[in-house]
């Protein structure tokens, strides 16, 4: 009896190896012989089976680098799962319990930091979010039936409220901008004035550049987290400090669109450091000695627009926050004034 009506002749005669989930299946099985039937052996091989905590971490990154989020999450997430991988071991994903996450949880691995000191609930609710995150993809993926992070919740964490200029503080540091008629310190006064009058990140001013700024409309084209665009408005005073600061550079040269806004004395793109330290400087003419960063000017500008408009909605799309929750701190600094304001009267 011959073979010439089988159904498997495409299989390999000796071997049969698999790279459908980038892993390799090295495994030798018995030949058909094609002078006789033999029954057929059927050998079930699950995908979750072969997939190991380090390279589904790898994968994870890549998914949400593709998902645009930003360098900093992916960065906090690959620290969470690395803690994770180093805690476990590299078994398979399929087999990590939720019993295993909560011992991982409770360990000094995550709640203590690398001083001994404890971490923050704040920072283990982070972690905790990265395991959601995590495992939701791996069953998303097929390489988990059921999410062993189903039963995480996170803790309470007081929320701290930013940190945010006064009305007499904003005044001081106008004040200390307004010294000099230097290229510099129109400069400085226009990037102050633009992180104080938008709310933009840091990140999106230092890579702006000249084609983002539109004055005609009174528009600014940013860069956001996760490598998307999107646009601020400019008050009429923020769009005259443009104006005079783009004419100035004109004469200059070298003023194409793919010209760096923000330049140094050497024509290159200012840093995020660099308007961190002129920052410090500012605020120390200012006769501000309190902890204030760069970021607290979005901090600020966020208070003053909901104060303004009693509106987190409005607050939430010029901040560019995906979630609503994100934006409700200014609501708390909001209601936080009024109170300290009432016990004055």
């Amino acid at each position: 009896m011959t073979n010439a009506g089988n159904p498997f002749d495409f299989l390999p005669r000796s071997r049969c190896t698999s790279d459908a989930l980038g892993v390799r299946l090295n495994r030798t099985y018995p030949a058909i012989p094609r002078n006789r039937t033999a029954p057929l052996r059927v050998i079930h091989v699950t995908r979750e089976e072969e997939m190991k905590l380090k390279t589904a971490i790898l994968r994870f990154d890549r998914q949400l680098a593709a998902n645009g989020r930003s360098s900093h999450t992916r960065a906090a997430y690959r620290r969470d799962m690395r803690n994770l991988a180093q805690w476990l071991g590299n078994q398979s994903v399929s087999k990590v319990r939720p019993d295993d996450l909560a011992r991982f949880l409770t360990s000094e691995q995550v709640l203590l930091r690398p001083d001994g000191g404890p971490r923050k609930p704040i920072s283990v609710n982070r972690t905790k979010s990265a395991l959601r995150s995590f495992f939701s993809f791996c069953v998303e993926s097929g390489w988990v039936k059921e999410n062993p992070a189903r039963l995480i919740r996170s803790s309470p964490a007081a929320v701290k409220e930013p940190g945010i200029l006064t009305a007499a503080e904003i005044k001081r540091l106008r004040v200390a901008l307004d010294r000099g008629n230097s290229p510099l310190a129109t400069r400085d006064r226009l990037i102050f004035e633009l992180l104080l009058g938008t709310g933009i990140r840091l990140g999106s001013l230092v890579a702006l550049n000249v084609g983002d700024v539109d004055l005609r409309t009174g528009a600014l084209r940013i860069r956001l987290k996760g490598g998307t665009e999107g646009r601020v408005f400019l008050n009429p005073g923020l769009r005259r400090l443009l104006r005079r600061y783009l004419k100035e550079n004109s004469t200059q040269g070298d003023c194409g669109d793919d010209t760096p806004l923000f330049r140094t004395n050497t024509r290159r793109r200012l840093g995020a450091r660099q308007i961190q330290l002129r920052f410090a400087n500012r605020l120390s003419e200012a006769g501000i000695d309190r902890p204030i960063s760069v970021h607290s000017l979005r901090h600020t500008f966020a208070t003053r627009l909901y104060e303004k408009t009693g509106d987190l909605h409005l607050v939430q799309q010029a901040l560019g926050h995906r979630q609503i929750t994100t934006t409700e701190i200014y609501a708390q600094v909001s209601d936080g004034r009024l109170k300290q304001a009432v016990k004055t009267i």
